[in-house]
């Protein structure tokens, strides 16, 4: 671009600043929304912006504030959700159990049954973390996007490679070792047990597997 066009450009960013300045005046909350209400019949005096919002805000403060004062939260002396938690993670970092695993179809037949030595995993889990905290090469301050400040460094998240140093999800599939050994993947619907179930539906899949 040469200095005549440059200048161009320039003489018409400060017109259009100039109007937009001369528009909104003074007034740095922007238009009054009056000369709507002229128009529609609605008489705005004595009305702030904000003002309802504010009241509610206050309001349900407020509100809140009375119950918890009528209603205060209690102290627990022990929590049955994280002992469900703990003895979930015992009993399933036991490799000694066996799983009964139903896979279902869409309408509840069933179609495949196996049973699982140990923990029936997720494909999405993963050894190490999936996400980076990588730095910006020449990054410069960006007025508060994201950056860290003005002499700081400024940081983004990308993706991990997984472990075989591939990237991507593995998509939405469980997987396990069946009791002699075999790997079994499966995307759908399923029932894992510890104890076996009465099958009601006839099994719609068979595998027949050679032996070693």
């Amino acid at each position: 671009m040469n200095k005549r066009k440059l200048l161009a450009v320039t003489a018409i960013a400060v017109v259009l600043l100039t109007a937009g300045c001369s528009a909104w005046g003074n007034n740095t909350s922007g238009p009054s929304g009056d000369k709507l209400a002229e128009g529609a019949g609605t008489d705005l005096d004595g009305v702030a912006l904000g003002e309802s919002y504010m009241y509610e805000v206050k309001i349900t403060e407020k509100n809140q504030a009375h119950l918890v004062q009528e209603r205060p939260p209690f102290e627990m002396s022990d929590s049955l959700e994280r002992q469900n938690l703990i003895k979930r993670y015992e009993y399933l970092n036991d490799r000694s159990n066996v799983h009964h695993v139903y896979m279902l179809s869409h309408d509840g037949k069933v179609i495949n049954y196996e049973v699982a030595q140990g923990k029936v995993s997720s494909v999405n889990s993963k050894l190490t973390n999936d996400k980076q905290l990588v730095k910006v090469p020449d990054a410069k301050f960006d007025g508060g996007n994201g950056a860290a400040g003005a002499n700081g460094a400024n940081y983004k998240v990308v993706e991990s490679p997984q472990m075989d140093g591939s990237y991507g999800t593995n998509g939405d599939a469980i997987f396990f070792f069946t009791t002699d050994g075999h790997y079994m993947e499966w995307n759908g619907l399923y029932v894992v047990s510890e104890e076996p179930k009465e099958i009601t539906t006839e099994i719609t899949l068979v595998d027949e597997v050679e032996g070693n």
